[in-house]
């Protein structure tokens, strides 16, 4: 299922009343009214403004809406709670079902979260797998990196960040929403060792052919079933090939295995390790091979790995 990071929404401005003109800001002209606007940033990333002039809503938010349940991010399951708790704020009351069916999505962020340890390694693996240096980026972002084509018009821009989601949901600036949340351990556990692959699409054309649907109706944005991110992904990096440098014997083969069954997350393979090893073992020696030939598949200039198929 397609999961989404950030919305932005563009509807009928009859789907929203009993706006709360001390929190809105207004915007007149010669004392004609053009805008209301509200928008936060903490402890979650809300914009609502009406615009008479245009008769138009527009929505824009983000997973963190969600509260306890960010951790199941945007989707077609979770639309409607999204929306709800913006009305659960008591700033106006949205018309949540003409919402889902009559509105158009104009800018995304699809998202995936994987199981990876090491952002290093994935950003050296990237960085030296690009398929043109001079028409793909690798730069760097908090916590993490971004991989980023190289144009100039707005409508042919592609931009793909990875970074440690628990590191970034650390950091000073979600503090006001970990504190928000009725268990902020249990979401700060839910992505320990995780990497999130975020995804910025901003223009209509965009969505259209990264999702492989006709329109821009958000409930065919979220039930699209394509895959937007290995989309990009292609597009940036070489077709993996074999690399016989990397695995050198039968056992590196079996160990290979083992790493890419257990996601390339050396926790996991050390867990293994422990469930069938006798209690007289020394797991660092055990594990030692595992973490040696990990090290060559992820700083080795061909993949003996591909990214790809952690984000199918």
């Amino acid at each position: 299922m397609l999961c989404f990071d950030k919305l932005k929404i563009i509807t009928s401005i009859n789907y929203i009343k009993d706006i709360d003109e001390n929190l809105f800001q207004t915007n007149s002209i010669s004392g004609i009214l053009q805008s209301h606007k509200y928008k936060k940033s903490k402890p979650s990333s809300l914009l609502i403004m009406n615009n008479y002039e245009r008769n138009e809503l527009v929505i824009e938010f983000t997973s963190k809406i969600l509260k306890d349940n960010f951790i199941h991010l945007i989707n077609k399951d979770t639309i409607y709670e999204c929306l709800n708790n913006i009305n659960k704020l008591n700033i106006c009351t949205l018309d949540i079902d003409n919402i889902i069916n009559n509105s158009e999505i104009v800018k995304c962020d699809p998202v995936k979260d994987i199981n990876f340890q090491d952002i290093k390694e994935l950003k050296n693996y990237t960085n030296s797998n690009l398929v043109n240096h001079s028409k793909w980026k690798n730069e760097s972002y908090p916590n993490g990196f971004s991989i980023r084509k190289v144009v100039s018009t707005a409508r042919y821009k592609e931009r793909i960040v990875v970074y440690d989601k628990e590191k970034e949901l650390q950091n000073k600036d979600n503090k006001d929403f970990l504190n928000s949340l009725s268990n902020k351990e249990k979401s700060l556990s839910h992505y320990k060792g995780k990497v999130r692959i975020e995804q910025n699409i901003n223009t209509e054309k965009q969505i259209r052919e990264l999702l492989n649907i006709s329109d821009n109706q958000l409930m065919s944005v979220l039930n699209s079933d394509a895959n937007p991110i290995l989309t990009v992904l292609n597009k940036a990096l070489k077709e993996p090939s074999a690399n016989t440098h990397v695995v050198l014997t039968l056992q590196d083969r079996l160990r290979e295995l083992m790493l890419k069954d257990c996601n390339f997350d050396l926790s996991k393979v050390e867990a293994e390790v422990r469930k069938y090893s006798s209690k007289n073992s020394s797991i660092t020696n055990a594990m030692k091979p595992y973490r040696e030939l990990h090290h060559r598949l992820f700083n080795n200039t061909v993949p003996a790995f591909d990214l790809r198929k952690l984000v199918v």
